[in-house]
This record gives structure tokens, sequence and C-alpha cells, in this order.
């Protein structure tokens, strides 16, 4: 009798049903499909750290402009203010780590914004591909500072997977300030 439950047993274990991989295959599936929600929304809320940023960047470039500083100077401060969303530092140390980098970038922004010195001291990954040059347009007594930008998208960038669901590799942010002017104040 023994030998007949073992031998039934053996028998029950070799044999499989034909949907025996069928729950591997959901799985795998499932998976795949939360991952991609998980990087988009890890997408989305760069994107949205980055918006953040590049709008106190306006906000600084238009106050710049406000008390009288040229195209240049205001120009600088809007660059200086985006460091957070511009990317990997390509000058003047590029491949630090973050202490040391944040070390050197304490020492260089302040000569980078002071326009007598050279632009090239400092250089970030996104500077090239953006259009920083802020428009300050005024009239009266308010500057309006406009500007937009087209931001890489991070996530997935080289595998091709943004062309097929996105169509693009880049966001367009776009910001707008208007202030005040003041530098009359300061300069009679």
């Amino acid at each position: 009798m023994r030998r007949q439950c073992n031998h039934a047993r053996a028998r029950m274990i070799v044999r499989r049903s034909p949907e025996s991989g069928q729950s591997l295959v959901e799985s795998c599936v499932v998976i795949m499909v939360v991952l991609l929600i998980f990087h988009g929304f890890l997408q989305a809320a760069l994107l949205y750290n980055h918006e953040r940023v590049l709008q106190f960047a306006s906000f600084a470039s238009a106050r710049s402009a406000t008390v009288g500083f040229n195209e240049d100077v205001y120009t600088r401060a809007y660059r200086a203010a985006a460091i957070p969303a511009s990317g990997l530092m390509r000058t003047p140390g590029p491949n630090q780590s973050q202490p040391a980098q944040l070390g050197l970038e304490t020492a260089i922004i302040p000569c980078y914004l002071n326009p007598e010195n050279s632009a090239g001291i400092l250089q970030y990954e996104y500077w090239d591909t953006y259009r920083m040059d802020p428009v300050i347009t005024g009239g009266g007594a308010t500057i309006q500072e406009y500007h937009h930008q087209e931001h890489p998208l991070q996530i997935w960038k080289d595998s091709g997977l943004l062309w097929a669901f996105y169509g693009r590799d880049t966001v367009t942010i776009a910001n707008d300030v208007s202030m005040g002017l003041h530098y009359q104040h300061y300069l009679q």
C-alpha cells in the first residue's frame, strides 16, 4: 500500500497542468507595468521640482533687472539660480563627488555672478540646450520677464521608450514673472 502511495505521488509531481507557467508570465507583465508607472511618477516629480527651480530662477532674473542691472548680470543671476535643474557640472570640475562639487560651487558662484569675470568659468550640462536668455520688457513701473526652455526628460532618456510613449525626449517649461521697477529709487 505504501509503495502504491509513493508511486501515485511521484506521478502527480511529474504531471503538470498546461497553465503552470501562466502565473509567472502574468507576474512579469504586472511587474513591468508597475515599474513603468513608478518611473512615470518619478519623472513627473523631477519635472515638478525643476519647474519650481526655474520659476525661482525667473524671479531672481527679474529681481536683478528691476534694480537696474544690465542683461549680462540678470542672465547670470538666472543661470546661477537654475543650477539645481541644470544637470552635471562641466566646468571647472566635472565628475566630482557631491560634497566636492558643492564646495567648488560655493567658491565659484560669487565669482561667476561678477560681470567682470568670464562667463566661461562655470558651465553645466543643460546650459547649452536651454534658451536661458530671459526677455525683459518693461513699460512704466513694471517689468515682465518671460522665457521658455526645452528641458530633457531624464528617466530612460537613452532607451528609446520616450519616443515610443511620449513622442519626444524634452518638455517645454515656461515661466512668466511681473515685478515693479525699483531702480529709479536707487539711482537718483
